[in-house]
């Protein structure tokens, strides 16, 4: 069944399952033409991918027909629902790729030998990890020079080196480089 049908003068909306309607055809049309290219450029900062921000659009669109919604939803708030929904979409795409690339990198660092290349193993932890271990141990900054740069506060970089640390022990770790300290 199709989620619209435009039958007689007045549009009339066609529920998905049991879920109750939403918009008709011609409220989703005017929703979509104020919506779509905010969102897409949006998307597209996000992910830097045009390809990849095509997939989001529609996956969010899709996602915001299928949601159970209240009958008397301002456009404003549908507007901001929809921009949630693409924000979390982002989110689990970046979850992935960011496994991925731990798993390659983990099986990259078990058959080559350790050459020293330590940004290779570095390429599995998160950005703001990699950021402050690099500061800090290659670059040598201070951790208010630290601070300043990332936009941090001083007093919480001392805790976030920690965690990064740990992260980084056990991307060595499960690279197969042994108990590190």
């Amino acid at each position: 069944m199709p989620f619209f049908s435009m039958a007689g003068a007045a549009p009339k909306v066609a529920a998905v399952g049991d879920a109750p309607a939403r918009l008709n055809e011609q409220a989703f049309h005017l929703f979509y033409e104020r919506t779509a290219r905010p969102l897409h450029r949006y998307l597209l900062r996000m992910v830097n991918d045009t390809t990849a921000a095509d997939d989001l659009l529609q996956e969010s669109y899709l996602r915001l027909l299928k949601a159970r919604l209240p009958r008397d939803a301002s456009d404003e708030h549908l507007k901001n629902y929809l921009f949630r929904i693409a924000t979390n979409l982002v989110k689990d795409r970046r979850t992935a790729w960011r496994e991925m690339a731990i798993e390659a990198d983990i099986a990259a660092a078990k058959t080559a030998p350790f050459d020293g290349d330590v940004r290779r193993l570095m390429a599995a932890l998160k950005p703001k990890q990699r950021d402050l271990l690099w500061l800090a141990y290659v670059e040598c900054f201070s951790h208010k020079e630290i601070a300043a740069m990332l936009k941090l506060r001083p007093h919480s970089i001392r805790p976030l080196l920690s965690r990064a640390r740990r992260a980084f022990a056990e991307v060595l770790k499960r690279g197969g480089f042994g108990e590190v300290k």
